[in-house]
């Protein structure tokens, strides 16, 4: 599968064009029902951390296959570099970071010498996902 792309603007409803292209082109890459489930959530809490958390638009979401992993990859112009967070029942938010910590097989940031982050995670194509 060759890497697909899809440039997002700073408004919430991108957040739902991300779910969505990504389950798409999961889909498209006949990816397993449950783990395009991970993947659609995962999608979304990143993108809705560059949103939130990035400098300025355009968002950039890549998707692509690496190995035996599909990897997604957000990109934004921020320079804060994302945190997980202790939350507990009682303090809002925060929950982003530690799903995709607890669903992907791995993830991470990767910081550009000229500005901004690609904040990525990857999940296994066999088809295992904490959600079955």
């Amino acid at each position: 599968m060759a890497v697909a792309e899809i440039h997002l603007d700073g408004r919430p409803s991108s957040i739902r064009t991300a779910r969505h292209w990504a389950v798409k082109q999961a889909q498209d890459a006949d990816v397993p029902p449950g783990l395009v489930r991970v993947i659609e959530l995962l999608t979304s809490e990143l993108v809705a951390n560059a949103l939130a958390h990035g400098s300025s638009e355009p968002v950039l979401v890549r998707l692509g296959i690496d190995a035996d992993h599909l990897v997604v990859r957000v990109t934004d112009e921020g320079d804060d570099l994302p945190v997980v967070r202790t939350t507990g029942p009682g303090v809002p938010g925060g929950q982003g970071l530690r799903l995709v910590e607890r669903l992907a097989a791995r993830w991470g940031v990767d910081v550009h010498p000229s500005g901004g982050k690609t904040v990525w995670f990857a999940v296994p194509l066999d088809g295992t996902t904490p959600l079955d």
